[in-house]
């Protein structure tokens, strides 16, 4: 397996290296935010409901931006739309870590919430556009477990990092956090010069919002393409719930430091990114639509175990395999979908896929803070398994025919 995977990045192109580099590089500034941002707010003095209002306008962000995006790197290339996402990834974080009253942390986290919307945007139809169809499965996995790894890394720098300048340099905690975040944002844009060296072909086609509603009438996968979206928003709307609040979980329930949440996080990605990896052997052997329905079936079975103990050792046991187990499940089906949406149409489905998702992360972003104020974490988790099983159950009965079809 591990072969394999050696072999498909070898044989990548210039162009799939370099946009990996890149991919790392702001994968690991956005790493820092997941652990370090909501504990900055929590130090601030910031409450579970403010919190969700910042997820709930990152979230919104995307939902506003991926389609425009979609179309103009269908239209104008994937690279110029890459570079102004890790820009304004960097550009949200430096500016989020420089303010500490409510409405600019609003603005800089929406510019934050653009940015990242707008890379993840453009990454699966530049991998499609720059690979051959016979190593396409093992790049889209490849991609989002370098995603993790670096995400892994900036998880567990940024927690012990602010850390490190709290107790040996005597920061305040509010100070510590400050630092870290603006040095995740210029490692954001550095990612600028791997993707400065991208050599992209002419993109002939061009599409307007006229154009963009016209062809998603019109074109014969239109009712994939929904399939796809539904699914994808009730997966949305279960993050949504859980998902930005796992720091802030394990702070308050089991009363844990910066750092050592750091190390949570970053633990939780370098599973989810070896379980990427196992992902396109197992659809090889059983098919996508099993393979897919069986790693988030797997997955609803440790968030309850999540959202129902006080032990700190099987929460963390629980975490891991939730995380990894789920997300296992998305290269596979993203490659899923890109084997069903014609080239024309790749950039104008990942942005509604990825549109909607944000939309479940807009919807229950803050509602899950009023929740958690209002009654738990445990009822939260348990909302959220809800959705899942839905989304589960929703793609297999949609999609196993499409499998046999392919």
């Amino acid at each position: 397996m591990v072969k394999q995977y050696i072999n498909s990045l070898g044989q990548a192109s210039p162009n799939i290296k370099r946009m990996f580099l890149a991919l790392c590089l702001s994968a690991m500034a956005r790493g820092v935010h997941m652990v370090i941002f909501n504990l900055y707010l929590r130090d601030l003095g910031f409450t579970e409901a403010f919190v969700g209002q910042t997820v709930s306008l990152k979230a919104l962000a995307a939902v506003l931006v991926l389609i425009p995006a979609g179309i103009v790197s269908d239209n104008k290339g994937r690279r110029l739309v890459m570079s102004g996402g890790v820009l304004l990834v960097g550009m949200g974080l430096i500016g989020v870590a420089m303010v500490e009253t409510n409405f600019p942390i609003l603005i800089f986290s929406f510019t934050f919430g653009l940015g990242q919307a707008i890379f993840m945007v453009t990454n699966p139809p530049f991998i499609s556009e720059n690979a051959g169809p016979r190593e396409r499965m093992h790049l889209f996995s490849l991609s989002w477990s370098l995603m993790m790894f670096s995400s892994m890394l900036g998880n567990v720098g940024g927690g012990w990092l602010a850390d490190s300048l709290e107790v040996i340099i005597g920061m305040t905690p509010v100070w510590s956090k400050q630092v870290t975040l603006i040095i995740a944002g210029v490692l954001s844009i550095v990612a600028l010069f791997p993707l400065a060296k991208i050599r992209e072909k002419k993109h002939g086609g061009k599409q307007s919002w006229t154009s963009f509603g016209r062809r998603l009438k019109e074109t014969p996968e239109k009712k994939t393409i929904f399939k796809f979206v539904l699914a994808s928003l009730l997966l949305g709307l279960g993050a949504g719930l859980i998902v930005p609040y796992f720091n802030l979980y394990f702070a308050h329930v089991f009363g844990l430091t910066t750092g050592r949440i750091g190390t949570i996080m970053a633990g939780g990605q370098a599973v989810m990114a070896t379980a990427m990896l196992i992902g396109p052997p197992l659809a090889q052997k059983v098919g996508r639509v099993p393979a897919i329905c069986t790693l988030q079936g797997l997955s609803i079975v440790f968030l309850l175990i999540l959202g129902n103990t006080h032990l700190l050792i099987l929460a963390l046991i629980a975490f891991l395999f939730r995380g990894g187990l789920m997300n296992s499940a998305n290269p596979i089906t993203m490659n899923l979908m890109m084997d069903n949406v014609s080239d024309k149409m790749k950039g104008t489905a990942t942005s509604l896929h990825q549109l909607v998702f944000q939309l479940g992360w807009t919807i229950c972003g803050p509602i899950s803070g009023m929740l958690i104020a209002g009654f738990s974490y445990q009822f939260v988790f348990q909302i959220a398994a809800v959705f899942y099983t839905f989304s589960t159950i929703f793609f297999y009965f949609m999609f196993r025919s499409l499998e046999k079809q392919g």
